[in-house]
């Protein structure tokens, strides 16, 4: 069925995903709406933001890039990376890693506050008044031609298609599913369940007694892991990843209050980070704090005919990889892609989109981004449980053997075989900076030169020497996978 209306957005959820793609629509002058459920559209929910090269790329198309710079204040985001055994000593360093990475790839890592993100967002959209607050999404209703989204205040909106980028509670999915499972049973698997392995504590600290700026530390442990990082203005942002006593699924995982995020803290505070901080001296210093379930999934499908997923509400990989909101911008740019082909090839419009139109762009959306999401959430998970050592033997093996000899090319290696990839908007230039290594779209076959051939070849030739190591040990000792 298609309608005579206008092309229309309707996103659901004025966080990181939702934000960005609106920019990404207004950059080609498709409408949208946005709904955020929030009295404001950068609340301080006290969280914090890793933003990696393949995530930052996208930023900079939307020229947001210079102003992420701006929070550091020409600060160094990170002097050096330290993984760290559970009594605090060093296993290994890396030198610059932040700087390593710009070099290699343009951009480097940058921790910082998420609502920064969101109001460094916010302000970049021309249009605010379709940016609406107080709009939390109840439901959405398959219309002629369309979708009519409905919120908790009564208020209806009406659109061509509707993008739920509200998280991984998401009302938009419950919605979607609910009208799946009616109108054609069958669609969604039953038989999927959401697993959840870990629980976490996060935050932001300021003014850390002991705490060395410009630092990030990888904290190994078992049963836990930690991951510490440096931010602007003397703060400090945390993660304690504790794992749970049983796998948890769907409306089983557990939801926590403050009482319990105190009894965490309590067992926990001597845990050391380093040799002289503990996570009771920054969980001390606590600007906000918040204990959480952790889910980890990849939905099997990502829409129902006009309604489509993205970011946590399809998509949610551990924190510890930091790949959950660049992963988001990736698929927010893959959809916009998609409709710009679809506008292109029916002569500039896309006023009266059929349903089967509409199920081709977000087919090719969730084909194009499904393999990558997945692989991102593997790697994060297999993270995981190696620094919380899960099997002990093969933990103590990578970090005492295997990590030291293969050195800390192999884990640029690793983080390029996973940036290359990754996804950009085809329709907008790539500001000019200087890489090393470009990404896969960067670099058609035949315009490989000598000194891109050999620097892909020494990523490649360090990638299969970490990797000759990883497959010893994994032949020694049981992997850990998803889904064990």
């Amino acid at each position: 069925m298609a309608s005579a209306e206008p092309f229309r957005v309707i996103i659901a959820g004025g966080g990181i995903a939702g934000l960005a793609l609106a920019n990404m629509l207004e950059k080609f002058d498709l409408d949208y709406l946005i709904l955020e459920g929030h009295s404001s559209i950068a609340p301080a929910v006290g969280a914090s933001i890793g933003m990696f090269p393949n995530g930052l790329r996208i930023l900079d198309q939307l020229g947001c890039y210079e102003d992420i710079q701006d929070v550091f204040g020409g600060d160094v985001p990170y002097s050096r990376s330290h993984t760290r055994d559970e009594n605090g000593h060093i296993l290994t360093t890396m030198e610059d890693m932040s700087g390593s990475l710009e070099k290699r790839h343009g951009y480097g890592l940058m921790f910082f506050d998420r609502q920064k993100l969101l109001e460094i967002l916010h302000d970049n959209i021309r249009q605010k008044e379709k940016v609406l607050c107080n709009k939390r999404v109840t439901g959405v209703d398959l219309v002629d031609g369309g979708v009519r989204v409905t919120c908790a205040d009564g208020s209806v909106f009406p659109g061509s298609i509707v993008v739920g980028a509200d998280g991984i509670h998401s009302a938009v999915r419950d919605a979607m599913t609910a009208l799946g499972n009616k109108l054609q049973p069958g669609y969604f698997d039953p038989q999927e369940r959401v697993p959840c392995y870990y629980k976490c504590s996060f935050g932001i600290a300021q003014h850390v007694p002991g705490w060395v700026a410009g630092e990030q530390h990888l904290v190994t442990g078992r049963g836990r892991s930690q991951l510490v990082a440096s931010g602007p203005d003397d703060k400090v942002y945390w993660f304690m990843f504790e794992k749970l006593p049983e796998t948890k699924y769907d409306k089983d995982i557990p939801k926590f209050t403050k009482e319990d995020e105190a009894e965490f803290v309590r067992r926990n505070k001597d845990v050391p980070i380093t040799e002289s901080v503990t996570f009771g001296d920054v969980y001390g210093r606590r600007i906000s704090s918040t204990l959480t379930p952790l889910h980890e999934v990849v939905y099997k499908k990502w829409f129902f005919r006009r309604i489509i997923t993205l970011g946590d509400s399809a998509h949610k990989p551990n924190p510890l990889g930091g790949q959950g909101a660049n992963g988001a911008l990736e698929s927010c740019a893959v959809l916009v892609n998609t409709i710009l082909r679809t506008r292109e090839r029916r002569g500039g419009a896309l006023t009266g989109l059929t349903d089967e139109e509409v199920e081709t762009i977000f087919t090719e959306t969730q084909s194009t981004r499904h393999e990558r999401a997945e692989l991102i959430l593997k790697r994060a998970h297999d993270q995981q449980t190696l620094f919380a050592y899960e099997s002990p033997w093969f933990s103590t093996l990578i970090f005492k053997i295997v990590q030291p000899l293969a050195g800390e090319s192999h884990l640029l290696s690793s983080l390029a075989a996973l940036f290359a990839g990754a996804a950009k908007l085809d329709g907008l230039p790539v500001p000019p900076r200087p890489r090393e290594i470009p990404f896969d779209d960067e670099v058609p076959e035949k315009t490989f030169n000598e000194k891109t051939r050999g620097l892909v070849g020494k990523a490649f030739v360090g990638g299969v020497v970490g990797g000759i190591l990883w497959i010893i040990a994994a032949k020694a000792f049981d992997l850990p996978t998803v889904g064990r």
